[in-house]
């Protein structure tokens, strides 16, 4: 979505002026021997893995980055892993960015912490849980059974909670693990030992090695091409040189700059800047203009329902193609009247007749569906038929001049959204708007309000205000209070770790991809979150 819906309002506000967090991420190559920075520790050959039964192993994981030795190039293999090292290890394994959230999960795990990216990449995607709401125990030995417990948060999306242990000490392992402990089994990721499994018992780093080199040659075996993701991200309220860097910072392949418009006497308004598309195509990436009605019932039913119009406006579009080498259209017609619902739909089937016949591709922004009249101008499965995506704007859970103040997307409500489409909408036609944006909730004069602001300025008014800020499972978002000249403000915070839930509900089906409102207005770390519910989606297709 271009606009939140039932709004429109966002057109009239004072530009927000954007500035990107710019968050370094911690240094990839901390060492899993004794968590220091590969800078630091020795690249070179191990002196103490001679005698390991985990040799080559460790030599392979060494090579692919994933473990290093200490500054004096030990290994350390019988030492036992902490709860910190196997995570970092785990996720260097997949392949996965340490994420350099500006909220930590953990109380215990600061940000000056060596393991403070990869624990959050873990906290954001639900693979490691602490031993408390905010306490995550970095440096407690890690046992047998969470270690199981983590590998299967991580490989599998779901198991099921009927299970067969064969092991003699069954009994001895905890209930919350044995699912977990029989699944790893079966996948051989951890094995027994004389018909014992010994759940409570350290990992030593060589047997750490033996798990994690048993998953990573069944990475390399796997010969799954990964399926590519549309990423769209739509431009607002930027110069294409701010966009453009905005871009360059982000995980996005398909740009969709707000260039046309349909005006009252139905002609479309151009402002095209072919910059943009040269820039674009230099770097591999698609252009699929936005092509809007700017919330205008009366000059939408007037283009829908004259067929003369409806013709101009797609011979129109169809030369923009030609004109500017554009690679498809998005649609994004809001606050129309049901009554032009067929009309639209033969709108779309015209356009998409005249894009093909070119190439290019054609994708409709479409809301929710919440049986309103903001839904209802929108033919889902007829609309699906004609076009190659719709780009659902799974945001606007709470909005401007509700009565109630709330979560712009809670994940609940983000996965309720996706699921009421696919009876309509085919999965791989479908893609899933995030939203890079909040609202900072108060009362005034008796009166709910709002304001919108960017992720930026939520993390700003946490810090000037002191907000308290606590993670709310049930809706996968923090939830910050502050008081400000006396008055409470609330804000469920879109970050990082919110929105690398929602990148993987979404990818819990093959979706044809993500989108997001708008371009500039997230922080970087979330880009990082994002990459990282791909690639563990990726490899659980391979494992």
């Amino acid at each position: 979505m271009v606009l939140p819906p039932y709004t429109g309002c966002m057109m009239n506000k004072q530009k927000i002026h954007i500035w990107l967090v710019s968050l370094a991420f911690l240094v990839y190559g901390l060492s899993f021997a004794i968590g220091v920075p590969a800078s630091t520790a020795s690249t070179k050959n191990l002196k103490d893995i001679a005698n390991s039964y985990a040799i080559e192993q460790i030599r392979s994981l060494q090579a692919a980055g994933v473990i290093s030795g200490d500054e004096n190039g030990y290994f350390h293999p019988t030492r036992p892993v902490t709860r910190a090292e196997f995570v970092a290890m785990l996720t260097r394994t997949l392949g996965m960015k340490p994420v350099v959230s500006n909220v930590a999960s953990y109380s215990d795990v600061p940000k000056n912490s060596w393991a403070y990216g990869y624990v959050q990449a873990a906290a954001g995607l639900r693979i490691a849980n602490g031993i408390g709401p905010t306490s995550f125990a970095p440096n407690q030995t890690i046992s047998r059974e969470e270690a199981a417990a983590f590998l299967v948060r991580a490989l599998e999306q779901s198991i099921s909670s009927s299970y067969q242990l064969s092991v003699k000490d069954a009994n001895a392992i905890s209930s919350w693990a044995r699912a977990s402990v029989s699944h790893a089994m079966q996948k051989n990721w951890l094995v027994g030992y004389n018909g014992y499994f010994r759940p409570t018992h350290a990992l030593s780093r060589e047997e750490t090695a033996v798990i994690l080199y048993r998953i990573q040659e069944n990475l390399k075996k796997q010969n799954v091409t990964a399926k590519s993701l549309v990423s769209l991200g739509w431009q607002y309220q930027s110069t294409t040189e701010e966009f453009i860097a905005q871009v360059k910072n982000s995980g996005v392949n398909t740009l969709s700059p707000r260039w046309y418009f349909l005006q009252k006497d139905g002609t479309i308004s151009d402002s095209t800047d072919t910059s943009l598309v040269q820039w674009a195509h230099a770097n591999g990436k698609q252009v699929w203009p936005l092509f809007g009605n700017k919330f205008d019932p009366d000059a939408t039913h007037a283009m829908l329902s004259d067929p003369n119009k409806r013709k101009a406006a797609v011979q129109k579009l169809s030369s923009f193609i030609d004109q500017y080498h554009l690679n498809g259209i998005n649609i994004d017609f809001e606050g129309f009247s049901p009554a032009d619902r067929n009309n639209f739909t033969l709108f779309i089937q015209e356009l998409a007749t005249a894009l093909h016949a070119k190439g290019t591709v054609l994708s409709v922004d479409i809301p929710p569906d919440g049986d309103s009249d903001w839904s209802d101008p929108f033919d889902f499965a007829k609309l699906a038929k004609y076009a190659d995506y719709l780009v659902v704007m799974a945001y606007e859970e709470h909005w401007v001049g509700g009565s109630e103040a709330g979560s712009v997307a809670s994940l609940p409500w983000f996965t309720k959204v996706i699921t009421d489409l696919l009876d309509e909408v085919p999965t791989q036609k479908l893609i899933v708007g995030m939203p890079l944006y909040t609202r900072d909730w108060y009362q005034s004069n008796g009166t709910l309000k709002s304001t919108d602001i960017s992720i930026p300025e939520s993390y700003q008014l946490l810090s000037q205000y002191r907000a308290k800020t606590v993670w709310d499972d049930k809706v996968g978002q923090y939830r910050s209070t502050y008081q400000k000249q006396g008055v409470t403000h609330t804000i469920w915070l879109e970050e990082s770790r919110s929105i690398g839930l929602k990148a993987q509900a979404s990818l819990q089906w093959q979706v044809g991809g993500l989108a997001y409102w708008y371009v500039g207005s997230e922080s970087t770390d979330m880009w990082a979150a994002i990459a990282n519910s791909i690639t563990l989606k990726h490899a659980r297709e391979k494992l």
